[in-house]
C-alpha cells in the first residue's frame, strides 16, 4: 500500500470543486503533475495536490473543523495555498485561521484579485469590473451572499487575527510586521507576480491566500522550462552531424567529455556545466566525440589504456550513465534524449529503471516514452547511434519547444 507522498511542491486547499480545478489548471500547464482530491489521504504521486474541502456553504466552525482533517498534507507542502473565491464568498476568515494554526505559519498573504476575470482589489476593496462586490449579483448569492466589499471586514467576521491593507510595493516591509493577515491590493497580473516574488524572497514561506489569479502567478514563477538534456555516446558519423546541426542554435549548449576524465572519474565539472546550461534555459547536449578525427583514434586509445573496444565502450557508457543520473537529481529538464544503445542501457541501469513504456515517436527512429519503476518520470527519447538524418536532433528540440508546451 502506498503512503502519502511527502514533501509535495504545492498543496492547495479549495472550498469547491470548480475552484479546485481553476487553481490547478495553470500549475498543470506549467509542467506540474496536478491531482484534485475529494478525500484524503491521497496516495498517488503528484507535484501539486489540490484538495476540495467542499466547505464553502458550511458554517464557519464546520469549515475550520473540516480543514483539520488535512493536517498531514498541510505539513508536507513546500508551498501551501488557501484558494478562496475572488468575490469573497464562503468562509475565508475561518479557513485562513485554521490553516495558519495547522501549518504553524506566522503570516498569510491575502490577494483574492483575478484581473483576467475582471476581479481586482483597490484600497482593500474587492471590485468586479470596477464595481464593489456588494453592488453586484454576488451580494445576493442564494447560498453564500457577500455582505462586505472590504476584505478586512469579511475576514473580521470569522477571525480576530490582526490585518493590514497594503500595496505590492509595501509587501516586503509588511512581512516584517506583527500583522498576521497581510491583505495586498492587485489590479494586474504584474501586481500578482510582484506578490509572489516577495513571498519567494522570504526564508519562512507564508501561507498564500488567493483565487485562481494568485495560483496563476505562482505557476508562472514555478514554470518548468522546456529544455532537453541530450546524452550522446555514439561516435557514428551521423551522430556527429546531428550534433553539428544544433551546435549553432542560440539556445543550445554543448558539453564535450574528455575521455581522460572518464578514467579519472572527474565528473563534478561536467555536472556543473550541465546544471548551468539548464538553469540558463538552454538545451544541453553532452557528447564524447569532438569530430570525425577523434572517431578514428579509438584503436590508439584502446591500446593506450590496454582495453578492448568493448571494454572502452562499457567504461564510457557507465560514466555517462552516472553523470546523467546526477544531472537529473540536481536539475529538471523537460525530457531526456539518449543516443547509443549501450549508453541508453547504462542510463536506465543507473536510474534503476525496470523497463520502458513506449508512448510514441518524435522523429524517424526516435521512439519516446518513460522509464518504469524509477524516480525520474520525465519523457525519455532514445535513438540508435547510426540512425536518423542530419536534422534528427534538431527535430527533437523543436518537439520539446513546441509540442510539449501545447
Amino acid at each position: 500500500m502506498k503512503v502519502n507522498n511527502l514533501n509535495r511542491d504545492i498543496v492547495v486547499i479549495a472550498d469547491d470543486f470548480t475552484g479546485a480545478n481553476d487553481a490547478g489548471v495553470s500549475l498543470a500547464l506549467s509542467g506540474k503533475k496536478v491531482s484534485v482530491a475529494f478525500k484524503t489521504p491521497f496516495t498517488d504521486d503528484t507535484d501539486a495536490l489540490v484538495i476540495n474541502s467542499d466547505s464553502r456553504a458550511m458554517k464557519a466552525s464546520e469549515a475550520a473543523e473540516k480543514l483539520a482533517q488535512y493536517a498531514a498534507d498541510v505539513h508536507a507542502a513546500h508551498w501551501l495555498i488557501k484558494k478562496i473565491d475572488s468575490t469573497l464568498r464562503g468562509n475565508p476568515g475561518a479557513e485562513i485561521e485554521a490553516l495558519l494554526a495547522l501549518s504553524g505559519k506566522r503570516q498569510a498573504i491575502i490577494a483574492p484579485a483575478f484581473p483576467a476575470a475582471g476581479r481586482t482589489t483597490e484600497n482593500g476593496v474587492c471590485l468586479v469590473k470596477g464595481v464593489p462586490v456588494t453592488d453586484t449579483e454576488f451580494a445576493s448569492d442564494p447560498k453564500t451572499p457577500v455582505r462586505h466589499a472590504q476584505i478586512a471586514a469579511v475576514l473580521a467576521e470569522q477571525t480576530a487575527l490582526t490585518s493590514v491593507v497594503i500595496t505590492p510595493e509595501q509587501l516586503a516591509a509588511a512581512l516584517e510586521s506583527d500583522a498576521r493577515l497581510v491583505i495586498v491590493d492587485a489590479r494586474s497580473d504584474d501586481d500578482l507576480d510582484r506578490i509572489i516574488a516577495a513571498a519567494f524572497a522570504r526564508d519562512e514561506r507564508p501561507l498564500l491566500v488567493g483565487s485562481a489569479g494568485l495560483c496563476d502567478a505562482l505557476a508562472r514563477r514555478l514554470a518548468t522550462p522546456r529544455q532537453l538534456l541530450a546524452v550522446i555516446g555514439s561516435m557514428s558519423e551521423i551522430a556527429q552531424q546531428q550534433i553539428q546541426r544544433v551546435r549553432g542554435q542560440d539556445n543550445v549548449s554543448t558539453v564535450l567529455i574528455d575521455i581522460n576524465d572518464v578514467f579519472n572519474a572527474a565528473m563534478d565539472g561536467y555536472q556543473q556545466q550541465i546544471a548551468a546550461a539548464l538553469a540558463a534555459g538552454q538545451h544541453c547536449v553532452v557528447h564524447t566525440c569532438a569530430d570525425t578525427h577523434a572517431r578514428h583514434q579509438i584503436d590508439a586509445l584502446c591500446e593506450q589504456r590496454g582495453l578492448s573496444r568493448a571494454a572502452l565502450g562499457e567504461t564510457i557508457s557507465a560514466f555517462l550513465g552516472e553523470l546523467t543520473r546526477n544531472a537529473l537529481e540536481t536539475s529538471r529538464p523537460a525530457a531526456l534524449y539518449v543516443s547509443g544503445g549501450d549508453v541508453a542501457m547504462a542510463v536506465a541501469s543507473t536510474l534503476n529503471a525496470q523497463g520502458f513504456a513506449i508512448t510514441g515517436q518524435v522523429a524517424q527512429c526516435v521512439p519516446f516514452g518513460r522509464f518504469l519503476g524509477c524516480r525520474w518520470q520525465g519523457p525519455v527519447m532514445t535513438k540508435a547511434g547510426g540512425f536518423g538524418t542530419e536534422t534528427t536532433l534538431l527535430e527533437v528540440l523543436h518537439f520539446i519547444e513546441e509540442k510539449m508546451s501545447d
